[in-house]
């Protein structure tokens, strides 16, 4: 039990220092002004205070993440591509890395802790570049210079408001009948309300005479006959003008008891009427129920007709769809025969035309006409032939009896 409060608490300090890391490394992102020159540029949203504390979408923290970190490396003129949304997060740490041990930011964690795009490493290393981007940005500070504002009793009160001493009047009425204790009360309440009437006009210089006053006034009101017909006098007229500071949180108060207030009647006749609506709504919400089921009993019947009718249609659908295929393919097939029955139709009306005309019979004639001439052209040139050959024969026996005759020497 003890082991389990000790890391309870363990775990309490690591989250608060994450959230008080997170807050710092906000804080040294706004003195570099990255709301205007990174978010207004690309139009992103503003980051809350623990955006990095704990991973929740880590692809959105991871571009939000490399994001800065690229802007962050920009203000230290490092070069660094600017990350896309789909880029490769093992590219796009490497870079981030080699920008960390460029500018002698130990790299003692592991890479791929950096993906997430939250966690103590992922702050860790934006607050080192934000730390940087200060150095380098040369950030002066200034001492904190607290103005002091005069007091002012009434600036509680909205500018130029009047108060109307209606209540004093009552009080006075009443304390005319009461003792002396009273009529003292009510002459230390009129001179606070006289001093709260001054406050705006006197200054410094006319000091002695407003106390003068003052004197000749408690003077004029040790009678308490004169003091009523001086309230009276002046009761028409007492009105108290003060300038409000919108900065005071009594300003704030009365603002939010007025606001409180007209919520409150305005609240009274809505929630009247949102109650009306309410039961309209429910009465209108159960008909339409009641009505539903009635036309579901009454529709069921159709309904199912309706889908037993769809399944029928669905099978004929396909039954007709192939006998619409079976219907394409025969007539392709008749198309097929038709084309051939046309040839061979041509082709009989061709031969019965050579038929009929006779012509054939000419060009057999005049081919038999023309082998016979030029079979009588061979024979002639054979019988040339032969004519040649004996001449030769004769000739050479000529030559032969020629030499055998010739006597020898």
């Amino acid at each position: 039990m003890a082991q389990e409060d000790t890391e309870a608490a363990a775990k309490e300090k690591v989250q608060q220092l994450l959230s008080f890391q997170s807050d710092d490394l906000l804080e040294k992102l706004k003195l570099l002004n990255y709301e205007k020159h990174l978010l207004r540029e690309f139009k992103l949203k503003p980051l809350s205070r623990f955006y990095f504390v704990k991973s929740v979408n880590p692809g959105e923290q991871f571009f939000m993440f490399t994001l800065i970190c690229w802007w962050l490396c920009k203000k230290l003129g490092k070069d660094m591509e600017r990350p896309q949304e789909f880029d490769d997060p093992n590219t796009v740490i490497a870079k981030i890395i080699q920008i960390l041990e460029e500018i002698d930011v130990p790299v003692d964690f592991q890479p791929n802790k950096l993906i997430r795009g939250a966690g103590p490493i992922c702050l860790m290393v934006l607050d080192r570049l934000a730390t940087q981007a200060l150095k380098v940005t040369q950030l002066a500070y200034q001492h904190l210079n607290i103005a002091q504002e005069e007091e002012f009793v009434g600036d509680y009160l909205e500018d130029n408001a009047e108060i109307i001493l209606e209540k004093l009047e009552d009080e006075q009425n009443a304390a005319a009948l009461s003792d002396d204790s009273d009529m003292e009360l009510e002459a230390h309440n009129f001179k606070q309300l006289n001093w709260l009437n001054r406050q705006q006009k006197r200054s410094i210089s006319d000091m002695a005479a407003t106390e003068e006053q003052t004197r000749e006034l408690n003077s004029r009101l040790t009678d308490h006959q004169e003091w009523r017909l001086e309230l009276e006098h002046v009761l028409q007229q007492l009105k108290v003008v003060v300038k409000a500071d919108a900065r005071d949180w009594r300003t704030h108060l009365s603002q939010m008891e007025t606001l409180k207030s007209n919520i409150a009647e305005i609240a009274e006749t809505t929630q009247t009427q949102l109650k009306k609506l309410h039961s309209e709504f429910t009465f209108s919400l159960d008909k339409i129920e009641s009505r539903e089921k009635h036309l579901n009993n009454e529709l069921q019947p159709l309904i199912k007709q309706y889908k037993d009718v769809s399944i029928e249609l669905s099978s004929v659908q396909y039954a007709q769809t192939q006998v619409q295929e079976d219907t394409a393919r025969q007539l392709e097939q008749l198309n097929e025969v038709q084309a051939e029955q046309d040839m061979r139709k041509e082709e009989m009306e061709r031969r019965g035309q050579v038929m009929s005309d006779g012509s054939s019979v000419q060009q057999i004639k005049k081919a038999i006409a023309k082998l016979k001439d030029d079979i009588a052209q061979l024979n002639l040139e054979v019988a040339l032939l032969v004519h040649a050959y004996d001449q030769d024969v004769l000739r050479q026996t000529q030559s032969a009896e020629s030499v055998s005759n010739v006597p020898a020497t």
